[in-house]
């Protein structure tokens, strides 16, 4: 009877991905990002004050790739799933453009302490693995609505070419 509940666990568990999956997944990218944003605009400027805002954004980059995966292995989005997922998406790319904007008004304190490299790099790792998920998100959209979704994520995309641009 153990084993039953075993395997009934195990097929639970790899259940196709729908957008249910993929809403909860940019749910936890959006608290993620957030957490970020907050630690970034609160921080004073110090040494010590970035080990935090390094952890957020380990954190956030994994969140990202995690999201990837559950969109790359969902089944293609129904036109309602796709309305969910829209709506998700403009609510993160707000909280995107926060945050970036938080990290643009912080380069002053980044350039003092010499790292404004090394926060231009992550801003390019965060952007090609948000690149990846926009993708496999896209992908998932049925054809006829894949325009509109191109356009929510390019409002993403853009706030992250402005904050590289700042930062190169």
């Amino acid at each position: 009877m153990l084993l039953k509940f075993s395997l009934l666990g195990l097929f639970a568990t790899s259940v196709i991905a729908d957008g249910a999956a993929i809403v909860a997944a940019m749910d936890e990218i959006a608290a993620q990002n957030t957490e970020l944003g907050d630690t970034v605009a609160s921080w004073d400027g110090g040494l010590f004050g970035t080990l935090p805002i390094i952890i957020d954004s380990t954190k956030l980059l994994i969140k990202i790739n995690e999201a990837t995966k559950v969109a790359e292995d969902s089944e293609p989005l129904n036109a309602i799933e796709a309305i969910t997922v829209a709506q998700s998406t403009q609510k993160l790319a707000g909280g995107v453009e926060t945050t970036l904007g938080n990290v643009v008004d912080a380069k002053p304190k980044f350039d003092k302490l010499l790292l404004s490299p090394i926060i231009l790099l992550n801003l390019k790792q965060e952007k090609s693995a948000t690149d990846k998920f926009s993708a496999a998100v896209v992908e998932k959209v049925p054809e006829a609505l894949q325009g509109a979704a191109k356009t929510l994520v390019a409002q993403i995309e853009t706030a992250f070419n402005n904050a590289i641009d700042t930062y190169s």
